[in-house]
């Protein structure tokens, strides 16, 4: 009889810590689908900015991203590898919510999508072969070869800038995957544009014989862009989490560290 007794306790109690078991696994199960994943495009190759470091994809785009998605409380990022126009290709295809380049804001890319905030103001000068003393302005192009990427603002600045100031097509563009400052550094161009901010540190690490000149072409503003199909709750959650890293001084903190000028605000970088 007590046999029975104890064997009718020690089956209860099985059952007991079974139940615990399921109970605790479908808890960890819950945590784990709490956690959303930002799907975000990126060429990784343009430092500092998002680049690779070894096999990790680094840079100020991403630690913003992180920064963010810690933010929106129940995200992390994952990123997805292909080339600079590859990444907006993933993006209309759904493949992914935004993509991150130091994406510039156009007239021509509001049409197709809806922006975040901004997180950055980067100035823009030409940049041209150290040789090279026929180039300071826009103007000089004329007989000239300007070459940008093809999904670059760039691209769009320069035809914007043709359409009503070059009526006999005398600006020759080449559109290349390649980056201008290397075609430049080539002979294979003679000019493309160049953000200010990242000039003195590539000449550096990369040694080409490129310089910047003349005033400000323009200043970007840098955001992130999403599908106009994209769903409105994202976008207002990182848009409120981008915001607040702006006025509690983060992303001040960030540009500092890494140019030395706060590239949250307008007009702070002159060089």
């Amino acid at each position: 009889m007590k046999f029975k007794k104890v064997l009718a306790l020690f089956v209860m109690g099985m059952m007991f810590l079974s139940g615990c078991s399921v109970k605790n696994t479908k808890v960890n199960e819950t945590k784990k689908t709490e956690t959303k994943i930002l799907k975000v495009g990126v060429a990784a190759d343009h430092k500092p900015w998002c680049y690779k470091d070894g096999d990790k994809i680094v840079g100020i785009d991403v630690d913003v991203l992180n920064e963010v998605a810690k933010r929106m409380g129940d995200y992390k990022v994952e990123f997805h590898l292909a080339s600079f126009e590859g990444m907006f290709g993933l993006l209309d295809s759904g493949k992914v919510d935004t993509v991150a380049q130091q994406i510039t804001v156009t007239n021509k890319r509001k049409e197709k999508y809806i922006f975040s905030e901004f997180y950055a103001f980067n100035p823009y000068k030409l940049l041209v072969r150290e040789s090279d003393n026929s180039i300071n302005k826009l103007e000089d192009l004329k007989g000239k070869t300007f070459v940008c990427q093809p999904a670059g603002a760039e691209l769009d600045n320069i035809e914007e800038y043709k359409a009503k100031n070059d009526p006999n097509n005398e600006i020759k563009v080449l559109v290349s995957e390649v980056n201008g400052r290397e075609l430049v550094a080539q002979n294979k161009a003679d000019a493309c544009l160049y953000p200010v901010s990242v000039f003195d540190m590539m000449k550096k690490e990369s040694g080409l014989a490129v310089k910047q000149v003349g005033e400000p072409v323009y200043e970007e503003e840098n955001a992130f862009p999403f599908r106009k199909d994209a769903d409105k709750e994202l976008i207002e959650k990182f848009n409120k989490a981008l915001k607040s890293m702006k006025e509690d001084g983060t992303l001040k903190k960030i540009y500092m560290d890494k140019f030395g000028v706060d590239l949250s605000e307008r007009n702070k970088l002159k060089k």
